[in-house]
């Protein structure tokens, strides 16, 4: 036992109602892990579906990631997803997505239904949320057939079937509401008559992730699928990358590095988002520190996040089995510039060391994986 283990987050397995997608589903969210304001979970359609109803959020992004159910196939699972995205609820701007995808959409733009239009094996939804609040803008029309807005905040909205109690999401009566597939074509087909031509303005939102050729070794499947925040998408508040680990292997040096003020979060899970708490069978070690001289070993056997908090020190990531592949998921606030922190001896005293992407001239493995070097 060690007394950071607080900072492991073991993913519980959240059963919810959504008739069209796997159960249970999985992730960690903002309200789950204290002073954390950023979440993301797996969310898999296996079947011909719709998620949300036309809405908006008026101060923060919501982003998007879409890929199949394989993630040790990321690059060639097939399936179809079509995103309604643009200035008004009634006539948004539509957009056919066929390959690993991030969509970034910004404050007060409008955007869904999400339609799982080709579904092949299943599709995975990341929905990545910041802040403690989900509230959001929706549009319907008065008793005399005119637009009106109207706020539902997040964390008040009442149950449908029981006004009693909290909505929990849990999509039970969403899925009544499109019961069978002539249902949903018959919901779905307004937008699609009223689709505004494509202007532009909202392609740079749009990004297929990217096939990045690693240096990792042989043991992180190549290429992974990358997303590089602010240098893909000027929006974009975190960076990420898909490592799938086939084999036994240290990411990172032993040497404990901090990354100042930015927070980590390091997700493990298995590969396969269908079945994923049957499909994890790895042991991972990472040494967390409030500082270089009192690391402590955190280890992971079941899916889960280790949330690093600002100042801490981390050490190497050590994949120490792997039965099946493992997806290792690093995620970052991406700001301008990143930099790591190092202590080294310098006359019997200890020096810390400042390091940014611009003076790492030879970037190691630790580099490579946690700064995300540019090229």
């Amino acid at each position: 036992m060690s007394s950071l283990d607080h900072l492991i987050h073991p993913f519980v397995p959240q059963y919810h109602k959504w008739a069209r997608f796997v159960n249970p589903r999985t992730g960690f969210f903002s309200n789950d892990i204290p002073r954390v304001n950023f979440g993301t979970g797996f969310l898999v359609s296996n079947q011909f579906d719709i998620m949300e109803y036309p809405h908006l959020h008026e101060a923060t992004c919501e982003f998007f990631v879409f890929t199949g159910a394989e993630l040790d196939r990321i690059f060639d699972a097939e399936f179809q997803v079509d995103f309604f995205l643009g200035d008004s609820a009634n006539s948004m701007e539509l957009y056919h997505i066929t390959k690993p995808t991030v969509v970034c959409v910004p404050p007060s733009v409008w955007h869904c239904p999400i339609f799982y239009k080709k579904v092949v094996r299943g599709i995975n939804t990341m929905i990545l949320f910041t802040g403690a609040n989900w509230g959001k803008v929706l549009s319907r029309l008065d008793e005399n057939g005119n637009e009106e807005l109207y706020y539902e905040a997040g964390m008040e909205k009442h149950c449908e079937k029981d006004p009693t109690k909290k909505c929990t999401y849990c999509g039970e009566c969403i899925s009544e509401s499109y019961d069978g597939e002539a249902v949903m074509n018959k919901y779905l087909e307004k937008f699609y008559q009223n689709a505004a031509p494509r202007s532009g303005n909202y392609d740079k939102y749009i990004y297929e992730l990217r096939k990045d050729e690693h240096k990792l070794g042989d043991a992180v499947m190549n290429p992974r699928a990358v997303f590089k925040g602010i240098d893909d998408v000027d929006i974009a508040e975190h960076q990420f990358s898909f490592n799938i680990v086939t084999k036994p292997v240290k990411l990172g040096d032993d040497e404990p590095v901090s990354n100042g003020q930015q927070a980590e979060y390091l997700w493990f899970s298995g590969t396969d988002v269908t079945c994923e708490f049957e499909c994890f069978d790895a042991e991972i070690e990472v040494e967390v520190g409030e500082d270089p001289e009192h690391m402590q070993k955190l280890i992971i056997d079941k899916p889960a996040v280790i949330t690093i908090p600002p100042g801490y020190w981390r050490g190497a990531v050590t994949v120490k089995r792997v039965g099946k592949p493992l997806c290792f998921i690093p995620w970052y606030q991406h700001t301008e510039k990143r930099y790591k922190i190092t202590q080294k001896l310098v006359d019997g005293g200890r020096l810390l060391v400042y390091n940014d992407e611009d003076t790492i001239a030879n970037p190691t493995p630790g580099d490579e994986l946690f700064l995300q070097i540019k090229r």
